[in-house]
């Protein structure tokens, strides 16, 4: 389905989704985590060698980690029932999920850093699989793979003279920039905050649900 349409609300949507993630793996990665969260390629890889060298503590570790990201998108499927976005859907319930997951995560980070890790991973499990697709178009706000992919893509089309839609491109690097934009903020509030830190994307998920919850109820009333 083509994407006849792109409204303002989506793309923003999807901006500061991105930045959410962008914030959230940079301080796993520059903490005393040092773990990705947002993604599980790097966690599923370096699980295979630990697996080979058979490093119980760092096999049991990431395998809870990979884990929490699947529970993440559980509840994400729970609770919404479908990954098409739909402004009818209750988004507001996950996107605070992702807040209070984070917070819990800031909160046992002083005492078990490692562990408070998977409040972090369940949180961007969450976040992912809130939304998949947008009229035909997939939509990943927690990694770049394939919105990297997509614009490559894109261009590889452009240049054989095929039509490619700008709307499209457009979501991309949004996502793309957002998730870059994220790991910017995080680098530089992290000397300023160290754990702290935490709480800034803790506060901008719970603003993203109180917004999404606005939306909705407008939503509602217009459809009555």
């Amino acid at each position: 389905m083509p994407l006849q349409s792109l409204p303002f609300w989506v793309q923003a949507g999807a901006f500061f989704l991105a930045i959410n993630a962008g914030i959230i793996n940079v301080l796993g990665l520059v903490t005393v985590l040092h773990q990705s969260v947002s993604h599980m390629t790097g966690n599923v890889s370096v699980l295979a060698m630990a697996i080979l060298e058979w490093r119980s503590e760092t096999v049991i570790y990431l395998t809870l980690v990979i884990l929490c990201y699947v529970i993440g998108s559980f509840y994400s499927g729970f609770i919404l029932g479908n990954s098409h976005f739909s402004l009818g859907r209750r988004y507001g319930i996950p996107l605070s999920l992702v807040a209070f997951s984070i917070l819990l995560c800031w909160l046992f980070l002083p005492w078990f850093p490692r562990y408070a890790l998977l409040w972090s991973c369940l949180a961007m499990g969450v976040q992912n699989a809130m939304v998949s697709h947008y009229k035909g178009t997939i939509i990943r706000t927690t990694h770049l793979s394939g919105v990297l992919t997509d614009l490559g893509l894109a261009m590889g089309y452009r240049l054989r003279g095929l039509k490619v839609e700008n709307r499209r491109i457009i979501l991309h690097l949004l996502i793309l920039s957002g998730f870059l934009t994220g790991g910017l903020i995080a680098s530089f509030i992290y000397p300023l905050l160290k754990l702290n830190s935490f709480l800034i994307p803790a506060a901008l998920s719970l603003a993203m649900s109180m917004v999404y919850w606005i939306l909705y109820f407008r939503y509602r009333q217009l459809h009555r």
